[in-house]
């Protein structure tokens, strides 16, 4: 039996909840504070990071944007938007070799956060952990719902464009045929103007507002860990443009627009093409393209020839019948 304290973490204790973020095989640019800060600050969200202390030392932890719903109950939710993929618990290796005292570190870590959320009395928590969190069993043993998502990672190492399926081969050379351009971009206005058209298309109100993007763009501008990146016609016209960010372990193909006008240009295709090339230039590992979960974009990646990977979201909501009141 370990013994572990639960505490919420001041800004004081940031860097330590930082530096836990880089080490632990959780962790994702998605749990780093700048990162928390950048979009509670642009969607009116309050951040909480409830850290597990062993001995004073933070070994683990779960990050949480909250707000009210009707003025009084409060939602938890380790995601915030569709910006936000991933969040929630990180937990540092545990010392051990014995496979039996590894899953009872973690499990005795996230019982140890539960009771923690229990006591915060929230109407609703949900958890939508990174692919590389993989054990759930100590949330669903507890009566928590579990989801399961996926996501699409390329190994960067190991990329060759003659892996590609034809179909993104025969765009790349129709994108270059028609002599598009690829190189880096900063204009976010401009961007977020495509972003709404993108949603404009499909009859659909854009779900976030531009100041988020124009917050996790300074974000990533000075962190140095992420670039827009633009295919563009030789008029200067913007045929697709998409955000990509990274951390010491991966990079996330984070958003995606384009210009109906040039839809059958090939462009999308040679974007990505260009942008892969350009991450392993970098030394980065893998790229988590993230388009797994929706239909129509799904087979555009599934050209690429990724590898498929679930990820779990868990879920809890106090029973309506323990209120005082009518929802």
């Amino acid at each position: 039996m370990y013994k572990f304290d639960i505490a919420e973490l001041s800004r004081n204790d940031y860097h330590q909840w930082d530096t836990l973020v880089d080490y632990s095989r959780h962790g994702t640019i998605f749990h780093k504070t700048g990162w928390l800060d950048a979009c509670a600050r642009a969607l009116g969200k309050k951040v909480k990071i409830f850290g597990c202390f062993q001995d004073g030392q933070l070994i683990g932890g779960c990050s949480l944007f909250l707000e009210k719903i009707y003025g009084i109950l409060t939602v938890a939710n380790s995601t915030c938007c569709i910006m936000t993929p991933y969040g929630g618990v990180v937990l540092s290796a545990s010392p051990s070799t014995s496979v039996h005292r590894q899953e009872t570190y973690s499990r005795e870590i996230i019982e140890s956060l539960i009771k923690e959320f229990e006591k915060e009395q929230f109407y609703s928590i949900s958890i939508q952990n990174s692919p590389q969190f993989l054990d759930i069993r100590p949330f669903t043993l507890n009566g928590w719902r579990s989801s399961v998502f996926y996501a699409y990672y390329i190994n960067l190492d190991n990329y060759f464009e003659s892996n590609y399926d034809s179909s993104a081969k025969r765009n790349i050379r129709k994108a270059e045929k028609n002599r598009i351009i690829f190189e880096p971009f900063s204009d976010i206005s401009r961007y977020y103007t495509l972003f709404c058209e993108t949603y404009t298309r499909k009859n659909l109100e854009p779900p976030v507002p531009e100041r988020l993007f124009t917050d996790i763009y300074s974000f990533i501008r000075n962190q140095n860990c992420g670039k827009m990146v633009v295919a563009k016609t030789t008029d200067d016209e913007i045929a697709c443009a998409e955000i990509v960010i990274w951390d010491s372990k991966q990079a996330f193909s984070l958003s995606a627009v384009s210009d109906s006008r040039f839809l059958n240009s090939g462009a999308s295709s040679f974007l990505m093409n260009e942008e892969l090339k350009m991450l392993r230039n970098q030394g980065i590992p893998m790229i988590n393209i993230m388009m797994a979960n929706v239909p129509q974009l799904s087979s555009f990646a599934s050209s690429f020839n990724p590898s498929l990977l679930p990820y779990y979201q868990v879920q809890s909501r106090k029973a309506r019948h323990l209120l005082n009141f009518e929802i």
